[in-house]
């Protein structure tokens, strides 16, 4: 009889925990599941309408794409996408992707010196047409 006694307690003693259970965990995205608002900082080496290419002082380069969300400029100098020609040194603002950035913002960046030993490649501007050269008279 003691030792039904006791099995009755004990449920009842487990049965009144205070302890409230713990909560169920859910999936945690992996951090390389969600891209990182980092963006990059670099010269501008090309340009198209949609995507520039913007390398590193250290010679990565990274191609950052141009939308409807990105702003140039910053919020007291607002800018055009005109206003950075290649050759130009940039902050680039917005989620990375691998060597991809999909710009928020694109803003003036100071100059870094490359790291010993690489360059930063530039790529001209197209030039501009020759002009014809002036005929010369039949003598």
């Amino acid at each position: 009889m003691l030792v039904g006694a006791l099995a009755v307690v004990g449920v009842a003693v487990a049965g009144c925990s205070s302890a409230a259970p713990p909560p169920a965990a859910g999936p945690t995205p992996s951090p390389s599941a969600t891209p990182a608002e980092k963006g990059v900082r670099g010269q501008i080496t090309a340009e198209t309408a949609t995507t520039w290419t913007v390398t590193t002082a250290k010679g990565k380069a990274f191609t950052v794409t141009l939308g409807p969300q990105t702003v140039f400029g910053t919020k007291t100098a607002p800018a055009t996408a005109a206003q950075f020609p290649v050759g130009t040194t940039v902050r680039v603002t917005g989620p990375r992707n691998g060597a991809t950035v999909t710009a928020t913002r694109i803003a003036p960046g100071k100059a870094k010196a490359a790291a010993p030993g690489t360059t930063v490649p530039a790529t001209p501007a197209p030039a501009a047409p020759a002009a014809p050269a002036p005929a010369t008279p039949a003598a």
